[in-house]
């Protein structure tokens, strides 16, 4: 989380909403943990119609610029490319668990690495910075063991998810919890 989003979210009346989402991860954690084999289909089903969600989403922000700044674009090519993997994905089950290890790869190195670049701008800003240390060192690790084992067995990727799932949760509950107001 960059120190933007903390100026945001400290200005909010909104901080507890990353408290629910934290409690909402941690049973979807253990669910993943205790339904491997359903949670690895449900896993690979949800990423096409996430991608099919995020491509809309695309589109709408690309079309709703007031003045067309540089850039919107992208949004729009980014939308129309989104969309049609996700229908590839939503389409064809075995080809979406194929790709799925891949896919954590990336989201999970991309976090880490912004992750580890926001802790050390946030030291002398945010109390619990080393959270998001912890997190971006943990995070890169699972992306590389994505990255190097893609076809390893579906438990494994199951497991590893819920783990940062649950992992994910708590952190979002103490950052939460570190943004409450506090009376003067």
């Amino acid at each position: 989380m960059d120190i933007e989003t903390i100026y945001f979210w400290g200005k909010t009346k909104y901080w507890w909403t990353l408290i629910v989402v934290g409690l909402l991860m941690i049973p979807c954690g253990f669910w993943l943990w205790s339904q491997p084999m359903l949670g690895y289909e449900i896993l690979s089903m949800l990423l096409g119609w996430l991608l099919i969600l995020f491509g809309v989403v695309q589109l709408i922000v690309s079309g709703n610029v007031k003045q067309k700044i540089r850039g919107w674009g992208w949004w729009l090519a980014g939308g129309i490319i989104d969309i049609l993997i996700g229908f590839i994905l939503v389409g064809n089950l075995s080809f979406s668990e194929t790709v799925l290890p891949f896919f954590f790869a990336f989201i999970f190195l991309y976090k880490g690495i912004s992750n580890l670049f926001s802790a050390f701008s946030m030291i002398s800003v945010y109390k619990y910075w080393w959270v998001y240390l912890i997190n971006g060192l943990l995070l890169s690790i699972l992306g590389f063991l994505f990255f190097s084992l893609p076809f390893m067995a579906t438990y494994s990727i199951v497991f590893l998810c819920a783990a940062a799932f649950i992992y994910w949760g708590v952190s979002l509950l103490l950052f939460g919890y570190s943004l409450r107001p506090v009376k003067k």
